[in-house]
């Protein structure tokens, strides 16, 4: 090479390296029109050219070089990175083998190769890669985050925190560094770690944005949410750029039962960035918990919710046997194969599936597996952890399983990788989801008989077709009979009657809060407990007792309670004489335990997406009555229990009898019909055409 041609690559070199991006590709042209054809200069600017996102000009070049650099793995690398930032990523895979057959143990190879092999679910790969980098180069911070992660998804606990540990020592002091391990710690639920790490990062940069937004969630995470919010704003002053705090702080106020705020905040986000997917799934969420939605608008606005954003993929033809009476292999996709309230209401039915009738493959998107994971994985015949996985990923295993009919345990949700639905997962699709997902792609809902009925039974507020049972598909595990139902409490004492609402603040509605207003005006004698564990906050608390006096509820009418312990529930309901279920939205295993202790609850089922769960639990006890159909009957069926203490004190004292002779307790039954409904769902598959 000339000494012109040698001079003008250093110039071209040290623009490109000083981020003069015109300048460099300029100077790399000039060599090419001396000297057509040079590697070095072809490589460079393909290089430059990766970055600018001109992928297509890049790979020509790549490819025309790259002969000339015979087993040169560095050029292999960068082809490869082209390649994949083209969306090219079986053939990135391959260059990067090729760069690692060629050298051995070449470190961007390792790494990058392994970062390309986790979303794919080849974790055992990616662990043995990393391995070999960490092996080479001990201090490699991308290298080290990411083996905490893979660690972690094989369930390796410890090593994974000891990785994540030395990453955040590889991270110096760039709060920018020690803010994506805080941000590791977080996701795979360490929010203490977490909050340790943003802390120094912020002893760094005290208005660092990043260390400021995420301490914030670290907080909220573990119920610390007046400090979050206080952290969040100052946040939003320092920054133009607020969507994710936004999003934090409406994650917060919904939580909190600030539906007003959390719908204007999440509106005011959309408005900018009218495209943001998660920012408007949450908004959905939020205006399925107010009580004066309109139904048809809550089904247009999931639909077009899928529309907007949900992939666009061709079905597939699968390879499963269209054989009606085959043994089906069924999949559930959650998130919540761990410590999680509602999912306790599944695990009988996964465990009395019949499985010489059905194979139960499950395919956990769970971020902190637990020892309630463990068994759900012996309850499982095909386990898959597929946390952190592309949806197209996921999909392609699903349909490698050969899954007839995959179901979706928890809705449209932030953690749940619905899009896997989208992407025609297998051939039959459904939801347990009790209002509409607005997805095309998902043939059922899946719910019981009374989530279907009155308008509902149209179908025309859900995008699926409503697979009814008489039955469940919930039922609780099995019940404790060692503590006995406590009397009524207002037999006893100056014969108060207590009102209890045993959920969640964000399902309280203001609509609800008025009806318990009204309630409490017409009993005098009178109070109202209201348990959510995150009144342990004062935000939390502040912000439901601003909704109290708006509502005219008296503070001294009032008995507030946070975080209850397992073990002192039984007391909380030894205190409630009548329950109170809000709507439109409750949380339905709390009703389930409220009846166990002998409490009934008041209901209200109307045609809002949802309403109708109370109802449906009632009913299978043969409790009916006590669900109203307005507001007016909501209040005045209150009223009238309370005013028949002897009735009262009878229900009481036979809840248990009428649970256990219920079908809907009894977990073989609920399985065998929920079969039935698979099996049901596969024959009318099996007789469509093509």
């Amino acid at each position: 090479m000339s000494d012109q041609l040698k001079t003008l690559l250093r110039r071209g070199l040290t623009a490109h390296e000083g981020n003069r991006p015109e300048e460099a590709e300029k100077i790399y042209r000039q060599v090419l029109d001396i000297a057509p054809n040079n590697a070095e200069a072809e490589h460079l600017l393909a290089t430059l050219l990766t970055g600018l996102g001109r992928h297509g000009e890049a790979i020509d070049l790549f490819e025309s070089c790259l002969s000339s650099f015979g087993a040169n793995p560095a050029a292999r690398c960068n082809y490869a990175i082209a390649l994949e930032t083209s969306g090219q990523i079986e053939k990135a895979i391959d260059q990067f083998k090729q760069a690692i057959s060629y050298h051995g143990d070449f470190p961007t190879a390792l790494y990058h190769l392994a970062r390309l092999e986790m979303p794919r679910g080849h974790l055992g790969q990616t662990v043995d890669l990393l391995g070999r980098l960490l092996g080479l180069k001990p201090d490699h911070y991308e290298g080290l985050l990411l083996f905490g992660d893979a660690l972690h998804a094989l369930g390796q606990e410890e090593a994974a925190l000891t990785s994540l540990e030395h990453a955040a020592q590889a991270a110096g002091i760039s709060p920018d560094l020690i803010c994506r391990v805080a941000g590791t710690y977080l996701r795979l639920g360490y929010p203490t770690q977490a909050q340790n790490l943003y802390q120094r990062a912020l002893s760094i940069n005290a208005k660092f944005v990043p260390g400021l937004r995420g301490l914030g969630q670290a907080l909220a995470h573990q119920g610390y949410y007046a400090k979050a919010v206080a952290l969040l704003k100052t946040a939003r002053q320092l920054t133009k750029d607020t969507v994710e705090i936004d999003l934090v702080l409406a994650d917060i106020t919904l939580k909190c039962g600030d539906l007003v705020e959390t719908i204007d905040n999440l509106e005011s986000v959309l408005k900018k960035h009218p495209d943001h997917a998660t920012a408007d799934a949450l908004l959905l969420r939020a205006k399925a918990k107010l009580a004066s939605a309109d139904a048809t608008d809550h089904a247009k606005d999931a639909k077009n919710w899928a529309k907007h954003h949900m992939p666009i993929a061709a079905r597939p033809k699968f390879a499963n046997t269209r054989q009606a009476d085959k043994r089906l292999r069924i999949g559930w996709l959650s998130p919540f194969f761990c410590e999680h309230p509602a999912h306790q209401l599944l695990r009988p039915l996964a465990r009395h599936l019949n499985r010489h009738e059905v194979e139960l493959f499950l395919y956990s998107a769970t971020p902190r597996p637990d020892d309630v994971t463990r068994s759900w994985q012996v309850m499982a015949d095909g386990w898959r952890e597929v946390f952190g996985q592309d949806p197209m990923q996921i999909a392609d295993r699903i349909r490698k399983d050969k899954v007839d009919i995959l179901i979706d345990l928890c809705g449209v949700h932030p953690t749940q990788p619905i899009e896997v639905f989208a992407l025609y997962a297998a051939p039959v699709q459904a939801s347990l989801s009790t209002i509409t997902t607005g997805i095309a792609q998902i043939d059922y809902l899946i719910g019981h008989k009374q989530v279907f009925a009155g308008e509902l039974a149209s179908n025309k507020l859900f995008s699926e077709r409503g697979q009814k049972l008489d039955l469940g598909p919930f039922v609780p595990d099995q019940l404790e009979d060692a503590r006995p139902v406590s009397p009524l409490p207002a037999a006893f004492g100056d014969g108060t009657i207590r009102f209890g609402c045993i959920d969640r603040v964000a399902n309280i509605s203001d609509q609800t809060l008025n009806c318990f207003a009204r309630m409490l005006n017409k009993v005098k004698n009178s109070r109202i407990v209201i348990q959510d564990d995150v009144l342990e906050d004062s935000y939390a608390a502040k912000t439901f007792l601003d909704r109290i006096r708006q509502a005219g509820i008296n503070r001294d009418r009032l008995d507030l309670a946070g975080g209850i312990a397992t073990d002192d529930r039984a007391s909380l309901f030894a205190q409630i004489d009548i329950g109170l279920a809000p709507f439109p939205s409750i949380s339905l295993e709390n009703y389930y335990e409220m009846l166990w202790h002998g409490v009934p609850f008041i209901s209200l089922a109307n045609d809002l997406p949802g309403s109708r769960l109370g109802l449906g639990l009632l009913t299978d006890i043969g409790l009916e009555a006590l669900c109203a159909q307005t507001e007016k009957g909501y209040v005045d069926k209150a009223i009238m229990l309370s005013s028949d203490l002897s009735a009262l004190a009878s229900i009481r004292e036979n809840m248990r009898d009428r649970i256990r002779n219920s079908k809907a307790f009894h977990a073989p039954a609920v399985a065998r019909e929920f079969e039935e409904a698979c099996r049901e769902m596969w024959q009318n598959f099996c007789l469509q055409k093509g």
